[in-house]
């Protein structure tokens, strides 16, 4: 059961991993507040051009904030750190505060580094890992949009796109009953996560300082 938790934890932290980054204060923008928003009538225009996007950009390094809300504490949990994304499956974010911790995913492989230990996992070896090892991958490329493990409705307003991709593939919903994401219309890359899990608690992440297509060497993808 301790494997099962520490599976399904870890694979949420890599799908928390997926996108990018904050251009305003999330104060003012709240991914709940669809009110905001309106529907977008060309859809296939903006996939089309998400996707346009999404293959042109090489690397991605940002800042982030993390925030969990967990239903038994009034407060919520803090964290921030680094994120950096590589073509072709190569992410890594590291937590600064609180603690450290390190996650890489690195090609076919997954490694796991707190102050007491490293875990390097194969992401073919467990079908969560593999399945949101892709999933991550299909929302960096754009191709989240076309999946059929989800259903998704598109909103905007004057400077974002406000995404609500509600899960129908059976282990995704095990974990997740809604994920909403906000897409910068300057850039095409993700300032806000929100993470609506199945527990009744939450993440959100904020993404700020951005960095596309900066030179980024393979060894930053290893942890020795």
């Amino acid at each position: 059961m301790k494997n099962r938790k520490s599976s399904r934890s870890a694979g949420s932290i890599l799908f928390t991993g997926i996108l990018f980054f904050m251009c305003f204060n999330f104060v003012l923008i709240s991914a709940a507040s669809a009110q905001n928003y309106t529907p977008v009538k060309d859809v296939a225009g903006f996939k089309k051009l998400y996707a346009a996007k999404s293959t042109a950009m090489n690397t991605l390094k940002s800042d982030f904030v993390q925030e969990k809300s967990i239903s038994m504490l009034t407060n919520k949990l803090s964290s921030n750190g680094t994120f950096i994304f590589k073509k072709t499956n190569k992410l890594r974010m590291e937590y600064a505060k609180p603690y450290p911790y390190i996650f890489v995913m690195n090609e076919d492989q997954i490694i796991i580094e707190n102050d007491q230990k490293k875990t390097n996992v194969s992401v073919n070896s467990n079908k969560m890992f593999k399945m949101i090892s892709q999933l991550t991958i299909d929302c960096v490329t754009g191709n989240i949009l076309n999946s059929k493990d989800f259903d998704v409705k598109i909103s905007e307003n004057a400077k974002v796109y406000f995404l609500v991709l509600k899960p129908n593939q059976k282990m995704i919903k095990s974990l997740f009953t809604e994920i909403d994401l906000l897409v910068a219309k300057s850039d095409f890359t993700v300032d806000r996560i929100d993470l609506k899990e199945t527990s009744g608690d939450s993440t959100t992440l904020i993404f700020s300082n951005k960095k596309i297509n900066t030179p980024v060497p393979d060894e930053v993808f290893i942890v020795n």
